[in-house]
């Protein structure tokens, strides 16, 4: 017959290999063998070159937002100037042709500024473009969603410069 504490002994270690098995089972599932042995050994479940796409990308996200906030910055400068600039009619044939606005004149400064961002927003582009997915969807999507906004911005940079009448040809 057993005893009382060899009772509590046999039931304490069911219950710890039952949690045990859960607690195992659960990143063997979402993360594959390899990955949860990874995980319990080295704490990440990804291999060091997938964290090093993924922490690039990280980098890369960092720096979009910046470049964001100052094409921001220089969108609401270029509307200021256009603002505090008066329309001037010019007459060419006896027709009335109004003259673009000389936002250059009010602020030189966006003539580098943009060319500045212009050529930030091409390199984020090229460092995009040397991340290697290695066959892994999230990379791909994280990579797909920053190029996506790096070529909108890269847009509206242009939008600016045009709007701003700057030649880019020299």
């Amino acid at each position: 017959m057993a005893t009382p504490k060899s009772t509590f002994i046999t039931i304490t270690l069911s219950v710890t290999i039952i949690i045990a098995t859960y607690l195992i089972s659960k990143p063997v599932s979402k993360y594959g063998l390899s990955g949860a042995l990874r995980l319990i050994w080295e704490g990440d479940h990804l291999p060091p070159h997938i964290r090093d796409c993924f922490d690039k990308l990280q980098q890369i996200d960092d720096t979009i937002k910046k470049q964001k906030k100052k094409l921001n910055r220089l969108g609401v400068t270029i509307e200021t100037a256009k603002l505090n600039s008066v329309d001037e009619i010019q007459i060419v044939n006896n027709e009335h042709i109004p003259k673009k606005h000389y936002i250059l004149s009010q602020v030189p400064s966006l003539h580098k500024d943009l060319g500045i961002v212009s050529s930030a927003l091409d390199k984020v582009a090229a460092e995009l473009d040397q991340v290697v997915n290695h066959g892994v969807a999230e990379v791909k999507r994280q990579k797909k969603e920053l190029s996506n906004r790096v070529v909108t911005m890269m847009g509206t940079c242009d939008g600016f410069i045009q709007e701003c009448d700057i030649d880019t040809t020299s």
